[in-house]
């Protein structure tokens, strides 16, 4: 079995759109590759938010301020329309124990069933 969510803001659109419904595997051990969407607790709070793994565990990230390197246990996390996702930009690495699960499938509405896919483009410095 999986749980299952609903989108309720624009900051994965266009991958994912307010009213989507998702299932979620959350046997996830540890952080999803690169480029998968998942939901997890914001830090700081309980709220369950969607974001895309755009650097997972020992990876470094590029910033204004410098490279920052990732822990073991930490991800990147980052919303597809960055002009308005709350994400790691703000509140920094996520920690592991923070992950619900990873997104794999819409199941509605009925016109956007389907998959949903890791995007390919995301490439860590190394």
């Amino acid at each position: 079995g999986g749980w299952r969510v609903a989108v309720a803001e624009d900051s994965m659109s266009p991958a994912l759109r307010p009213g989507d419904w998702l299932l979620l595997d959350p046997t996830a051990g540890g952080w999803p590759r690169r480029g998968s969407v998942v939901v997890f607790r914001e830090p700081g709070s309980d709220i369950l938010a969607i974001k895309r793994v755009t650097a997972g565990p020992g990876d470094r990230v590029r910033l204004s301020a410098g490279i920052l390197h990732l822990g073991l246990d930490e991800a990147w996390l980052l919303g597809d329309n960055g002009a308005i996702s709350l994400d790691s930009r703000r509140y920094g690495p996520v920690p592991l124990a923070a992950l619900v699960g990873r997104v794999w499938f819409r199941y509605g509405p009925i016109t956007r069933i389907g998959p949903v896919q890791r995007s390919r483009a995301v490439t860590p410095d190394r």
